[in-house]
């Protein structure tokens, strides 16, 4: 196949992630909250098919690394945002407070982004610098499939009041701050199979008698990887070479995952 249609299928991949994040957007100011979570599950798997397909087709190139991140700023940043505040229980019953809010939760991912194409040389070669932007939108999705499958619209404890709703926005908030702090974090979209187990929920995500069950296993592994990961992929790094001797990933790297 021709080099261009080699670089073109990754980029198919990014501009579909592009599309559902957009759609989740739109989803959510008509009031579609079910499906406004579910794209933005949707643009998560896409989105780390892109880098996967990239780096099998051997087709990485600086423009694919670029639109990336457009991606990611629209898809989980936001979209979340949106979702958010749009929920009936979500920020907007904060009067002022809450669109500052989400504009926070904007702000937190694109320092995020900014600074891991900016500020980390080796571009996710020792791992992700903060927490990946990624996480904190699975997380938020999923909590929100979840609450739309179990409980819908009638169920306000889920977000606006009660121990799951503390639990929830206790998280995101510490998530948020995660994603602008200096601790590192392993990368599994490194491993193609590591996104088998995750289209298999997203896939179940769909059917209402597995929904529930679903959202719950992604929204355990967010939990886990933003706040229990990090000393494991601690013992890792000690491992490693000193950042010194460390060489840099090459800037041209098709889609870095960010």
């Amino acid at each position: 196949m021709p080099a261009a249609g080699r670089q073109a299928i990754p980029c198919l991949f990014t501009f579909a992630a592009l599309g559902a994040g957009v759609g989740s957007i739109l989803a959510s100011g008509q009031g579609q909250f079910l499906l406004a979570a579910e794209l933005i599950l949707v643009s998560l798997l896409l989105d780390g098919l892109d880098g996967a397909v990239a780096r099998m087709l051997k087709a990485q190139t600086p423009f694919g690394a670029e639109l990336d991140t457009f991606v990611d700023v629209t898809s989980f940043g936001l979209a979340p945002a949106a979702l958010l505040y749009f929920h009936p229980h979500g920020l907007r019953l904060l009067p002022g407070w809450g669109a500052a809010l989400a504009c926070l939760y904007v702000f937190s991912g694109a320092a995020r982004l900014s600074r891991f194409r900016a500020g980390d040389p080796y571009r996710g070669a020792r791992g992700y610098l903060g927490l990946p932007i990624t996480v904190a939108a699975g997380f938020m999705a999923s909590y929100l499939v979840a609450v739309e499958r179990a409980v819908g619209q009638n169920g306000p404890f889920a977000l606006a009041a009660g121990p799951l709703a503390i639990g929830f926005w206790t998280a995101l908030a510490l998530m948020l701050a995660l994603q602008v702090s200096r601790i590192r974090y392993a990368k599994p979209t490194k491993n193609p199979w590591a996104l088998v187990p995750f289209a298999a929920c997203l896939v179940l995500l769909f059917f209402p008698t597995t929904a529930l069950y679903s959202a719950a296993f992604m929204f355990a592994y967010g939990l886990w990887f933003a706040f229990v990961s990090p000393f494991f992929f601690r013992r890792f790094l000690d491992r490693l070479p000193p950042v010194e001797a460390a060489p840099a990933a090459p800037d041209g790297g098709g889609t870095p995952k960010e």
